[in-house]
């Protein structure tokens, strides 16, 4: 069992680092990726639930159910897009909700820390810079940054929230496992 636990995880992490590469480089994270995690946390934690505890299905449930709760609101403001909503619906079926609590809280966080590097590089972006800060400046408008289309709401306009998900969730990951709470 703890073998198949380490495979589920490890699996778990190359989804997200996935997902953070098609956010970065399309701008979309996939339902290809994001439907089959919802199924394998859900299956996955059926199997746990007959084997051992009922516990890992119902937490499985109310994972996928509160991110589905609390973001689908911002879907529809134009803040998150559907494939943030069902990675998070993921990380909420494959690990339960307690964890993704924590995913959310963390992923807060980095959207904080990001939005103080956006505010900070767009003040820096007319200035002539050399060397490596202008290298991680011409990065950041180049990758981070939302390309600037008139349609998206202003909110959505400068940040890629894939990144803070995911950064959100190894953050909270390794904070979990560190505390031994999962």
């Amino acid at each position: 069992m703890e073998i198949l636990a380490k495979l589920i995880d490890t699996a778990f992490i190359i989804t997200l680092f996935y997902c953070l590469y098609t956010d970065l480089r399309y701008g979309k994270i996939y339902n290809f990726i994001t439907i089959p995690l919802i199924i394998a946390g859900i299956g996955f934690n059926s199997y746990l639930a007959v084997s051992s505890n009922p516990a890992y299905l119902i937490s499985s449930l109310y994972g996928v159910s509160l991110a589905f709760l609390l973001f689908i609101v911002f879907y529809f403001i134009g803040v998150l897009g559907g494939g943030d909503i069902k990675l998070f619906m993921g990380i909420g079926a494959l690990k339960g909700h307690i964890f993704l609590i924590h995913s959310i809280l963390f992923a807060g966080v980095v959207s904080f820390f990001l939005a103080g590097l956006v505010f900070l590089f767009f003040a820096l972006r007319n200035y002539k810079f050399t060397g490596v800060l202008n290298l991680m400046i011409l990065f950041f408008h180049n990758n981070v940054m939302v390309a600037n289309e008139e349609l998206k709401p202003i909110l959505k306009k400068n940040l890629k929230f894939g990144i803070s998900i995911v950064l959100g969730t190894v953050i909270a990951y390794i904070f979990l496992l560190k505390h031994s709470l999962f």
